[in-house]
């Protein structure tokens, strides 16, 4: 468990965690149902997965719009899976091991699975300290691997949290892996120790 200078306690997802990781994917926009369907697999099959709390007294996760509405019904759901009921989940990122794509010349490299914080808990410096702790944690399964990360530019919080976690910019990017943006994404890394 790792605990941030800005008070919010990070650590590794747990199976008992699948409420409040779907807690946090329902910000994202899907149903209560895809997110607690999405959730067990997720805490499964991600090497790193971290979830972000804080202290109840000082969350105040709030959702957005329709999000609200999806985090309550969720949060229904969670009351009776709380084993913490000190802690608020505000945040969850994680890491995998992107495959090869030897058609487009891209090498295996470990990339970040997405950045979620409750907009509740914004602008307090979480979303920059969850980055270096998946940051750590790959560093610890893979020592001089970099790790990756695709942003929107027009998501400047997002692209600032990199920056400020120690990423740098790699490459103006229209799509990758398969995704592809709306407008122009930035691939980040975050270089690996040299051994």
């Amino acid at each position: 468990m790792t605990a941030a200078p800005s008070g919010v306690t990070i650590r590794p997802a747990r199976p008992d965690d699948e409420a409040r990781v779907a807690r946090l994917l329902a910000l994202r926009g899907i149903t209560v149902e895809e997110a607690l369907e999405q959730a067990p697999r997720m805490i499964a099959a991600l090497p790193v997965l971290l979830l972000a709390s804080l202290p109840a007294d000082d969350a105040e996760p709030t959702g957005a719009g329709g999000a609200a509405a999806r985090s309550a019904e969720v949060d229904a759901v969670a009351h009776a899976a709380e084993v913490d009921d000190t802690a608020a989940p505000v945040a969850l990122s994680g890491a995998f091991v992107l495959p090869a794509d030897l058609e487009n010349d891209r090498p295996e490299r470990w990339m970040v699975s997405g950045l979620i914080v409750d907009p509740g808990a914004r602008s307090r410096g979480i979303g920059r300290a969850l980055l270096a702790a998946v940051g750590a944690a790959v560093q610890e399964i893979d020592p001089a691997e970099d790790l990756f990360s695709v942003v929107e530019t027009a998501n400047h919080a997002s692209v600032a949290a990199h920056l400020a976690a120690g990423f740098q910019e790699a490459a103006h990017v229209d799509g990758y892996a398969g995704l592809v943006f709306d407008g122009d994404a930035l691939l980040m890394r975050l270089p690996g120790t040299t051994v």
